[in-house]
């Protein structure tokens, strides 16, 4: 698939327009801006993956705009006839990253848009190789595919079982796409409604008790870059709500402030939780789903993409400080297990298979360490480390799962029996069944 680039030329000449529209149409979109203020209102509207600007604009110049196309993310080229060395080492150092004659432009220009690509693709390529291994060529384009779109300003939700690698995409298509930007991070499953707004918004000093200083809030924090939302299922009704407002309005007040705070960025949000589920009960607003899924991207659990285990088992035996042979038999076992915790659970396999006894991993070593880490839950470890090592949601993951099994084991399997015991809905309870594959 060939990557279509978003591009604005800043240009007051309508020749110059024309030779450089017909020179870069090969490459994608193109928009116009003919001056200065125009060049301005199409800048705050859009991020566009490259901006063309000559210097001299009628009654101002391209100088002035650099600053802002940088600070959109956008890669900057300038194309004139001026030659003034000062003009160009000022054009440089503002973050123009080409100065081009326009005596020669049908030549050089394309080679520089040619050079773009290959480093974006580059990006790409490394990290399919060392970030996000996979061989999977449905996965591997629907990835090109997010890596050529323009996040600015955009909205993507992750969607997938926990232990997938959502929040490695996410801190890597911010990192693919706008790196000179912030990135900041919240996992909205360890805060409480009232923490979570603080941490979201802010407050002032005296907002609440123990407020004894003033903070910065995440939105304001993410200005001008990325706000990953970790667990977003998990937000209240009410954070959504006041959320929402934000982000419709680009505005939001701290708690206990006056006066609005403006907020642009990149909302990146991630779950493991059936949204469409939740709104249906009443646990999820739709209006803020649809605002938060302008792109949407469901992580493959890893038994959807088991071919790939034998590059990830090879990448956590390379990184292990402690070298080991895997047989082949070992490898077989591996792959006829379900991986309900996807790849975290094969890291945390391979890091068992370092600290075996022997040195060779055959069927039963396999068989023994999958046992291990598969026992390992909260009744076997504190809640507080297996926290720390699984995430709060796979402990009431890991309860729920407990609470069905032992209803099921009690009432000998009489679903409705189980659902009165339990107090939950019909819904709830399949759903803890499809997700931890309770056998009935």
């Amino acid at each position: 698939m060939k990557p279509r680039l978003s591009i604005l030329i800043i240009e007051d000449d309508k020749y110059s327009r024309l030779n450089l529209r017909e020179i870069l149409q090969p490459f994608g979109a193109i928009e116009e801006a003919t001056n200065i203020p125009e060049a301005r209102e199409k800048l705050r509207s859009y991020a566009y993956d490259i901006v063309i600007t000559d210097i001299e604009l009628g009654a101002g110049s391209g100088v002035e705009v650099i600053p802002e196309i940088v600070k959109r993310g956008s890669h900057c080229i300038v194309v004139s006839s001026y030659e003034n060395e000062e003009v160009i080492e000022k054009a440089y150092t503002l973050g123009a990253r080409h100065y081009l004659s326009k005596l020669r432009l049908k030549d050089q220009l394309p080679v520089y848009i040619q050079k773009f690509l290959m480093a974006k693709n580059a990006r790409f390529e490394k990290f399919i190789r060392n970030d996000f291994i996979t061989q999977d060529v449905d996965l591997i384009l629907e990835l090109q595919s997010l890596f050529e779109i323009n996040w600015k300003n955009q909205t993507l939700l992750i969607e997938g079982p926990t232990g997938t690698g959502k929040s490695l995409l996410g801190k890597l298509v911010h990192e693919m796409t706008t790196p000179e930007a912030n990135i900041v991070h919240l996992n909205c499953s360890e805060l409480s409604e009232q923490l979570m707004e603080s941490e979201l918004f802010g407050h002032e000093k005296g907002a609440f008790t123990g407020a004894d200083q003033k903070k910065e809030g995440k939105l304001k924090l993410a200005h001008g870059g990325t706000l990953f939302l970790d667990e977003v299922a998990t937000m209240s009704l009410g954070m959504q709500q006041k959320l929402l407002k934000a982000l419709d309005e680009k505005t939001f007040y701290a708690v206990g402030g006056t006066q609005p705070v403006r907020c642009e960025f990149t909302l990146i949000t991630a779950t493991c939780e059936n949204l469409a589920e939740k709104i249906k009960n009443k646990e999820f607003r739709e209006d803020f789903f649809y605002r938060i899924s302008g792109f949407r991207f469901r992580m493959k659990p890893l038994r959807e993409r088991i071919n790939d285990l034998d590059l990830l088992v090879k990448q956590f035996q390379t990184n292990s400080s402690r070298r080991f042979v895997i047989k082949s038999e070992a490898i077989d076992v591996l792959k006829k297990h379900s991986w309900p915790g996807n790849v975290r659970e094969l890291r945390k396999v391979c890091e068992r298979f370092s600290q075996s006894m022997t040195g060779i991993i055959d069927a039963e070593v396999a068989h023994q360490c999958l046992s291990i880490i598969s026992s390992a839950t909260p009744a076997t470890e504190s809640w507080e480390d297996y926290v720390k090592e699984h995430g709060l949601r796979s402990l009431i993951s890991q309860i729920e799962k407990r609470a069905v099994e032992e209803s099921m084991k009690r009432n000998k399997g009489k679903i409705t029996t189980c659902i009165k015991e339990l107090k939950i809905s019909s819904s709830a309870f399949y759903r803890i069944l499809q997700e931890n594959q309770v056998q009935l």
